[in-house]
């Protein structure tokens, strides 16, 4: 008798029926996620911003509402898939004339007086509609072209400060 010929059949029976011994087993992963829309931030330095208007003399009211404007811009940050962003502006409406923003600064009978630039003013008593604007986004960014100036809203207008505080904020789509 051969031995080796039955060491390998013993091996191979061993081997199979070790196999036979194992219990094959199934399982399913389930995968889940959420793919969120693109969000937008008003930029860095638009977030909390001081906007300096230039001094004005109160002799430039003797024949005019206004006087000393500046345009300024602020812009939103947004990710590719956003294609409008709306500013909306709130403040409070000054005293004397609820379209203009009110003065908390030492000088009477002044307010801000707050414009997309070029197209229409940006009432602080209007309505929603009157005081939000939307923006195209271009390059993933909207920009907002504003104008801000001294308005007289009062029959006198007094040598102090203007201080204004407009809120903005944005919704995107």
């Amino acid at each position: 008798m051969n031995i080796r010929p039955l060491t390998l059949l013993l091996a191979i029976t061993a081997g199979l029926a070790g196999n036979a011994a194992q219990a094959a087993t199934t399982g399913t992963l389930r995968f889940v996620g959420q793919v969120n829309a693109g969000t937008c931030n008003l930029a860095a330095g638009d977030a909390n911003r001081s906007v300096t208007l230039p001094p004005v003399k109160v002799s430039d009211f003797d024949s005019a509402v206004a006087a000393g404007g500046l345009d300024f811009d602020i812009s939103a940050d947004c990710e590719s898939d956003i294609r409008n962003v709306i500013f909306l502006f709130t403040g409070t409406p000054a005293v004397g004339n609820g379209a203009m923003f009110s003065n908390t600064g030492t000088s009477a009978g002044t307010g801000l007086w707050l414009s997309h630039r070029g197209i229409a003013d940006i009432p602080a008593n209007g309505t929603v509609a009157q005081r939000s604007r939307t923006i195209a986004t271009s390059s993933n960014k909207a920009v907002m072209p504003l104008r801000a100036t001294y308005f007289k809203t009062g029959a006198t207008v007094t040598a102090g400060t203007l201080a204004s505080a407009v809120t903005v904020s944005i919704t995107y789509n």
